[in-house]
């Protein structure tokens, strides 16, 4: 269970962002081709807003789409590494604005100001009380009518599973300066092959640092407690194999009307998009322009 403190030094050392996180799209074959094929067609009907807040942009993968959405967008992260290098690499787009904030809170966000708040692909690393505190925090940034879209961790549901594969693939140990991994050792190194293909066939994949207190049923009673009303979640699978270990939801400010209904779809297929996009570009880029 990574507290804020371990996240920051495991995803706060520039050297981990050497092609500022596009590595983490190869499977879609490019960061532009996870954008338009996977996260675009899921909040597209929030777009353009007014006003964005992107939380944990890392090294600004998805702010580089999200800022031609908006008239202002906001950017929080707890790495000042990655504050640092979004703003070098937005420093042309006077409407983004980027803060370092202490992995928790929004104290540098206006109440009331938020049309639409996104996080894809950095709060499933979060456990359930880092969650809990930005959705309370956003009950009171979203404007009335506001939306936010959160891509979190479900691992929690598999919490009667999980003991295998982590027995066999335990995590790599942190080297002498608590800033990089130590040398992977070769029973690691094989423990680690096995927890693989047992993920392939079947087993509850453990070892892409999903947070292990987080769930979709947790989400919602989270907010519930904030004073927010989750519409919609998406339950599905990442990298290897068949268990929906993340979740995509769907939050709005409550306003006093009747709830709508809670509408949920399990996904066992979300990486086969992947796939898919990589080869229909992989097949056209083979052709000329001509």
């Amino acid at each position: 269970m990574p507290t804020v403190e371990q996240n920051l030094i495991l995803w706060g050392k520039p050297d981990g962002w050497k092609d500022d996180g596009d590595k983490w799209s190869v499977k879609w074959g490019g960061t532009d081709l996870e954008w338009w094929a996977s996260i675009f067609p899921r909040i597209r009907k929030f777009l353009p807003a007014s006003t964005i807040l992107e939380i944990a942009p890392g090294f600004g993968r998805w702010t580089q789409f999200l800022k031609g959405f908006c008239e202002q967008l906001v950017a929080v992260d707890v790495s000042p590494a990655c504050i640092e290098r979004c703003k070098e690499r937005f420093a042309s787009d006077p409407h983004v604005r980027c803060y370092v904030n202490d992995g928790k809170s929004l104290a540098m966000v206006e109440d009331r100001s938020v049309d639409f708040a996104f996080s894809f692909d950095s709060l499933v690393h979060v456990e359930a009380d880092v969650i809990a505190a930005y959705l309370n925090q956003l009950g009171k940034k979203l404007k009335p009518g506001g939306f936010a879209f959160f891509h979190h961790s479900n691992l929690e549901s598999y919490r009667r599973s999980i003991w295998l594969p982590k027995a066999i693939g335990r995590p790599q140990p942190i080297g002498a300066d608590a800033a990089k991994p130590a040398p992977m050792s070769r029973s690691l190194w094989l423990r680690r092959r096995l927890q693989s293909k047992l993920t392939d066939w079947g087993l509850v994949n453990t070892f892409d640092n999903r947070a292990e207190s987080m769930s979709a049923r947790i989400f919602r009673e989270s907010c519930d407690a904030a004073g927010l009303d989750c519409r919609s979640q998406e339950l599905v699978n990442w990298n290897h194999g068949p268990s929906l270990i993340d979740c995509f939801s769907v939050v709005t400010p409550r306003d006093g009307k009747t709830r709508k209904p809670l509408r949920l779809l399990k996904n066992p297929h979300f990486m086969d998009e992947a796939e898919r996009a990589r080869r229909i570009a992989e097949f056209y880029s083979g052709g000329s322009r001509d």
